[in-house]
């Protein structure tokens, strides 16, 4: 991929971390297709909104949050530093249904 093309080129940059934990869920070959697209989907709205639609506050967690990935297929984890610009996310875990 170009640098040209690359809205944060560098890790360091990018206000959106994942998780060891979701690293692995995406680098394991045993994750179903549609399961990942949704998970990259999520991103996407994510990178958008730091609450994308249905997002929901976890009770008893301040700056964490859940959504579920499109098509019911799981649920994501995720906190969130609303106090930086832009917010800095740390995606925590992608609970699949399956």
């Amino acid at each position: 991929m170009s640098d040209d093309f690359a809205e944060y080129p560098d890790d360091e940059d990018d206000p959106i971390t994942l998780s060891p934990a979701v690293e692995e869920f995406l680098a394991d070959p045993a994750t179903p297709a549609d399961v990942f697209s949704a998970f990259v989907a999520f991103l996407v709205d994510l990178r958008e909104n730091p609450l994308p639609h249905l997002s929901m506050p976890v009770p008893g967690r301040p700056g964490m949050y859940s959504a579920p990935l499109r098509r019911d297929l799981g649920l994501v984890e995720y906190a969130v530093a609303e106090d930086t610009d832009p917010p800095q996310v740390y995606v925590s875990r992608v609970l699949r249904v399956d």
